[in-house]
């Protein structure tokens, strides 16, 4: 819980920093949904890739909605219900102001490494090299 407040302070800060100062809390929980969406995906196809690969299994594009929905209703009750973004930001204003960027950053971009390496991998495997 702690390292989803850490983010969405982050993605907050970043947003206001953009110039996007109209919904910075609504676009901070869109993308700490959409960074947490590609990590499902991740282990889906790491999963169905190198554990269940004969396996004739499709998973329907209702489960990923589902996902992304069900994120989006315990994020909001996390960050945005009775204004706990508010208290999360004045909460951690001193603390995580400054040069602690290192895990917001690297949040999105291990979750689309990881996705690259997956059909990089899975694209090896049909063609035989692997």
């Amino acid at each position: 819980m702690r390292f989803l407040e850490y983010l969405f302070f982050k993605y907050y800060n970043w947003q206001v920093k953009v110039g996007n100062g109209d919904m910075p809390v609504f676009m901070a929980v869109l993308f700490i949904t959409l960074c947490s969406f590609f990590y499902f995906l991740d282990l889906v196809m790491s999963l169905h890739y190198f554990f269940f690969v004969s396996s004739t299994t499709t998973l329907s594009k209702w489960y990923f909605i589902a996902f992304v929905l069900v994120f989006l209703i315990i994020e909001f009750f996390l960050f945005i219900y009775k204004g706990r973004s508010k208290k999360i930001i004045e909460k951690h204003k001193e603390e995580w102001t400054g040069k602690k960027h290192l895990w917001a950053i690297l949040f999105p971009i291990i979750a689309f490494v990881w996705f690259n390496v997956n059909w990089i991998i899975k694209m090896l495997m049909n063609q035989g090299r692997l």
